[in-house]
């Protein structure tokens, strides 16, 4: 009972630690679903008087827990290993200023952390058996060289309704739909959240709100296209579509990203990572990318906070 009040009270004292910070310094443990908060929440930042943050990303496409932990192994036993690309953002002035191979272990031991955020491999997300024993390694492995860190974990969302992994389309390789696909992450993440007492950044629900709200519903592309026109991404956050030369033949064929955030997106992460990380509220933020006009940044920071406000984390 006295270690459960100690754990909890270590927990609310990271939490309003985080709170009152101006100055961060956050490394993410992930993937192609982490890396892409460096698109906008430095200059996000900088956009919010007294805040600083240095982000640093270890960053393997579509690494999950089993990769990650493995991987801290194989660099234990050889310090060579380095299969990481590793940037580092600063927000004054927003910009990153490094990009270089290297491994977490190397990053862990040589730095100090306020906040350190994991997340699992998208394709695994949804299945929290397979989270573990490898999630649990890894926050071992953290917690022994960053005890005074703060470890959160970061929601990531479902893939776009067309995607050929998910229903309806009658060659998909999953059982279930964008929406059941949503629960069964959020549930996932839950579990993780619950066993560890971590904070979570409900970057998922953030996504699923906006696709509740959007005024113009997303509607999967029909018809050829010819180069180079594009299918549109309104109505999703997630998704996208581009052209791609054959080196060969020189051709260009239109290709589909059915599971990475696009423009719009990747702002909407950065206001949900922005207001969590600072305790502050998302209508602070002042910078805009150029190309979100004004009514669609107004739902997309609408999306980020209700979010935020209606998530429950674990105490």
């Amino acid at each position: 009972m006295v270690a459960r009040l100690l754990q909890i009270g270590l927990i609310l004292c990271l939490g309003i630690g985080t709170l009152s910070a101006k100055e961060l310094k956050v490394l993410m443990i992930g993937n192609s679903f982490s890396i892409c908060v460096g698109t906008n929440l430095p200059q996000i930042v900088k956009s919010v008087p007294g805040h600083k943050l240095e982000l640093t990303s270890a960053y393997i496409g579509g690494c999950t827990f089993d990769r990650h932990s493995e991987n801290l192994k194989k660099a234990e036993a050889n310090p060579d290993f380095k299969p990481y690309v590793i940037s580092v953002w600063t927000s004054h002035p927003p910009k990153r200023i490094k990009n270089g191979k290297g491994n977490v272990n190397t990053l862990l031991k040589n730095n100090q952390y306020d906040i350190i955020t994991i997340q699992q491999g998208s394709p695994k997300s949804w299945n929290y058996k397979t989270y573990e024993p490898f999630a649990d390694e890894v926050i071992a492995y953290i917690r022994k060289y960053q005890p005074k860190a703060e470890i959160v974990i970061q929601q990531t969302w479902a893939y776009r309704m067309d995607s050929p992994r998910l229903k309806p389309n009658p060659k998909a390789s999953w059982d279930f739909d964008q929406t059941d696909m949503y629960e069964r992450i959020r549930e996932s993440y839950g579990k993780l959240a619950e066993k560890y007492h971590f904070r979570v950044i409900p970057v998922g629900d953030a996504v699923q709100k906006y696709r509740k709200y959007t005024p113009v519903k997303f509607q999967p592309a029909a018809g050829k296209y010819e180069y180079p026109k594009q299918p549109s991404n309104a109505g999703d956050v997630v998704g996208s579509a581009y052209w791609k030369k054959d080196p060969k033949t020189g051709k260009n064929s239109l290709r589909f990203d059915y599971i990475h955030l696009n423009s719009n997106g990747q702002y909407l992460q950065a206001c949900v990572w922005f207001a969590f990380l600072y305790g502050e509220q998302v209508q602070k933020i002042a910078y805009v990318p150029k190309a979100i006009g004004a009514g669609e940044a107004a739902l997309l920071k609408k999306c980020a906070q209700e979010a935020l406000d209606e998530y429950k984390q674990v105490k």
